[in-house]
């Protein structure tokens, strides 16, 4: 597990969020975990919600409150319980292993709809919404927020653009602020099983060979704990505006995986290159990666961990769980 006197460091950079009243769907999630611990580090006053009825009202510290999302009285009547929020971070989202699902046109988009047009009536001042590169969908090299999308986009990546501009929208018409953080490869440990980092590191436990694809595509590879800064950091933005959050360079998945797989201490040779095709209809993977311009110029902040640092911390926290 992820001890709390590792992010210790977040919490003394989290006075934008310190004092405030935060909202965030998401909170079980690969990034939402590490981030609950980061704003409640910063003594933030946080609410998790989800849509979950199972998890909702839990017993554990992280105490989630069940809401329907797709209910516009529930919201309303959610406000009237517990208060407005200063801020809403909106990071969970349904079906992410499944790009072309349906649900990402339906629901998720619905979702949005209904989370950015109710809280802003009733006076919301900052919805956070994390969008995702794919966004861009085929471009290449260097991105920029102003780009417009290229290419066959998933449903997924037309879902998230369509909650933008809702959004966008939204703001306009209330006077309030949006801001769509869009998020580059993130890696670290808390990923799902079957995920690349997860298989590498259960094969190097077992002594067996890895199945891979070609791995010949390119990622901006950005570490979750850089993420979780950057969305704090974002929080302090007072324009609404898309933001990349991303490492700024690209890298070879092979080599990605050849550098995860040494720091291991595994033997190369067990990495089986190509035996595994990719599958039809696959999201197109160019090779681009972020223009960080924008966000150290509102910010004056940029990831502080290289690609090799966030190997090295994966390894030690899957080690340690």
């Amino acid at each position: 597990m992820i001890c709390i006197k590792d992010w210790n460091h977040l919490y003394k950079d989290m006075g934008n969020m310190g004092q405030k009243k935060i909202w965030l769907t998401g909170s079980r999630g690969f990034i939402g975990r590490p981030l609950v611990k980061a704003v409640r580090g910063s003594q933030a006053d946080l609410t998790c919600l989800t849509q979950d009825a199972g998890k909702g009202n839990s017993a554990s510290t992280e105490d989630i409150i069940h809401l329907n999302f797709r209910a516009t009285a529930e919201i309303e009547d959610k406000v009237k319980f517990i208060g407005l929020p200063d801020i809403l971070i909106h990071l969970g989202w349904g079906e992410m292993t499944s790009p072309e699902s349906p649900l990402h046109l339906k629901d998720n988009v619905q979702i949005g709809k209904n989370l950015v047009e109710t809280l802003f009536r009733l006076g919301l001042k900052k919805f956070i919404f994390i969008g995702s590169m794919n966004q861009y969908g085929s471009r290449t090299g260097l991105l920029s927020e102003d780009m417009e999308p290229q290419g066959r986009l998933t449903n997924y990546a037309k879902a998230k653009n369509e909650v933008e501009q809702l959004g966008f929208q939204a703001a306009q018409k209330y006077g309030k602020i949006f801001i769509s953080v869009r998020t580059f490869y993130v890696f670290g440990a808390g990923q799902r099983q079957g995920s690349l980092i997860n298989d590498l590191f259960q094969a190097h436990l077992k002594g067996t060979d890895v199945s891979l694809s070609p791995c010949e595509h390119y990622r901006d590879y950005i570490h979750v704990r850089d993420v979780v800064e950057g969305i704090q950091q974002v929080c302090a933005i007072e324009q609404s505006t898309i933001v990349n959050l991303g490492s700024g360079q690209v890298v070879k998945v092979k080599d990605f995986v050849v550098d995860f797989w040494k720091n291991l201490g595994g033997d190369t040779g067990k990495l089986k290159f190509g035996m595994r095709p990719l599958l039809p209809g696959e999201p197109e993977q160019p090779k681009s990666y972020a223009d960080l311009g924008r966000l150290i110029r509102l910010t004056q902040w940029q990831p502080k961990r290289n690609l090799q640092e966030g190997i090295i911390i994966t390894i030690e926290e899957l080690s340690n769980e």
